[in-house]
């Protein structure tokens, strides 16, 4: 009697984890479907766009570029020259200079010749303390303040906006190259409909392996290292298979820290970045959705498919797993802040759509993936499930994962030329392996950020420093 119990127990938790795997998958693919629609009409519309005569008409949207940087020295002079190199006809610079204690502010001064400078600084937004600013004797639109390091880098990025005075507000990482154009096209979009935008992404990826020189990529060359690969794999499927067909429905849930455009207005009415959340980029964007809808106004929070940046990323498994516990810690902070929103009709595709996906699959997903497998092969191993099952049901789960990588991996390649086809080829591999090593070193990461959010660990993890070793 309890083996007949125990088996329709065990085969009715296998339908469910069986249906959670299936939902799951059919969201994917019609997200990655909508993306890839979405992708080719913003490519074509892209191809329409003369930006050569956009500059020089009179498109005249000023931007703020906020750069936080803490301990730096490698990447602030390239990062800051590919700002200063920008094909846009109107921009300040305000770097941030976080409480480094390596050459970082040494770099800066060598090429911009900074100067102590009278400037009004307005606490609008919590900071912490604020030493020095200063002005560039050859840049005359770029500034530099120096302040005491805080914990997160939100406190970076709120002083910068704190002497930001245009409009539109731009918040990147130091350790990003920006591609030439990348400015100029996002506010192209911007000025098609400034009412309503308030806020806009584009995709960016890593730069690991880039020859990059005064600011400019002068070589493209993608690492063949699986853990970097696997990453342009992952950045992909997100950008194009999830982000893209969110912005599609008005439910994209996060403008990155690495490089997002805000209006100035809407993060003066919220008043900046929040140091409470372990990262400021997922929470900002959730709150500008509730703040906008709670208020009734008219809005469009944007992700473009176009490259606009490169970034450093972990080159080797412990900065992985550094940096995925915590966006974990961030992802589930966010969703508990944020869960009355969610399958609320009051905040539309955002409560419906992509707040459900975090909450099922970014928060809950580990839990899901790793109890299926065990009790699949517990049930194998007491001889309630045959191992036939447990082996299809591993299949499953491998081919989600694959299918939804190669749906976002061809869409990708058909609409960007930037990789070459061994390249290509090596993506696909791993997109039909992913399941086997990089899937679990995720889970991993997933499962640590999950155990310090219940430990209260709140704690921005230095990521930069992480990085590099």
């Amino acid at each position: 009697m309890n083996n007949l119990w125990g088996a329709k127990f065990t085969y009715a938790a296998f339908l469910i984890f069986l249906g959670y795997f299936l939902l799951l998958s059919a969201y994917y693919l019609f997200l990655g479907i909508v993306g890839f629609i979405e992708s080719k009409k913003w490519v074509k519309k892209r191809e329409e766009e003369d930006y050569s005569l956009t500059y020089f008409t009179t498109f005249d949207i000023p931007v703020s570029i906020v750069l936080p940087a803490h301990n730096e020295e490698l990447w602030i002079a390239d990062s800051v020259k590919s700002i200063l190199n920008l094909n846009y006809p109107k921009f300040e610079l305000v770097i941030v200079d976080d409480g480094s204690t390596d050459g970082t502010f040494k770099e800066l001064n060598k090429f911009l010749d900074l100067r102590s400078t009278e400037t009004v600084y307005a606490r609008h937004y919590k900071d912490g303390k604020i030493f020095d600013i200063l002005k560039s004797h050859v840049y005359p639109n770029v500034r530099v303040v120096r302040k005491g390091r805080g914990e997160k880098k939100a406190g970076a990025v709120n002083a910068g906006l704190n002497i930001a005075k245009h409009d539109y507000v731009c918040v990147m990482d130091a350790d990003t190259v920006l591609e030439q154009d990348s400015l100029l096209k996002v506010m192209t979009e911007v000025n098609k409909d400034p009412q309503r935008i308030v806020g806009i992404g584009s995709y960016f990826s890593l730069s690991n392996g880039f020859k990059v020189k005064d600011g400019v990529i002068i070589e493209k060359k993608f690492p063949y290292q699986p853990v970097i690969a696997y990453q342009h794999l992952e950045y992909i499927r997100s950008f194009l298979g999830s982000r893209v067909g969110w912005s599609r429905f008005k439910a994209t849930p996060i403008i990155a820290g690495g490089f997002g455009v805000w209006r100035r207005d809407v993060l003066y009415e919220l008043g900046g970045y929040s140091s409470e959340f372990t990262c400021e980029d997922l929470e900002f964007t959730f709150r500008a959705h509730k703040y906008i809808a709670d208020n009734k106004k008219p809005y469009r929070i944007l992700m473009l498919p176009y490259f606009v940046a490169w970034t450093y990323g972990p080159q080797n498994i412990p900065s992985l797993i550094q940096q995925r516990d915590r966006w974990q810690r961030v992802e589930i902070e966010t969703v508990w802040k944020y869960r009355s929103m969610c399958f609320n009709p009051k905040y539309g595709s955002l409560g419906f759509i992509a707040l459900p996906y975090y909450l099922f699959y970014e928060v809950l997903g580990v839990f899901f993936e790793i109890a299926s497998l065990l009790f699949v092969l517990t049930g194998c191993l007491l001889k309630i499930l045959d191992i036939r099952t447990f082996l299809a049901f591993l299949a499953l789960m491998v081919l989600v994962q694959a299918v939804f990588s190669l749906v976002s991996l061809f869409s990708f390649i058909r609409i960007q030329r930037i990789f070459s086809k061994s390249y290509v080829i090596y993506l696909i591999f791993l997109a039909l392996t992913e399941f086997v090593f990089y899937r679990w070193i995720i889970s991993l990461a997933k499962l640590s950020g999950t155990f310090k959010y219940f430990r209260g660990i709140r704690v921005f993890d230095q990521f930069a420093r992480a990085k590099r070793s």
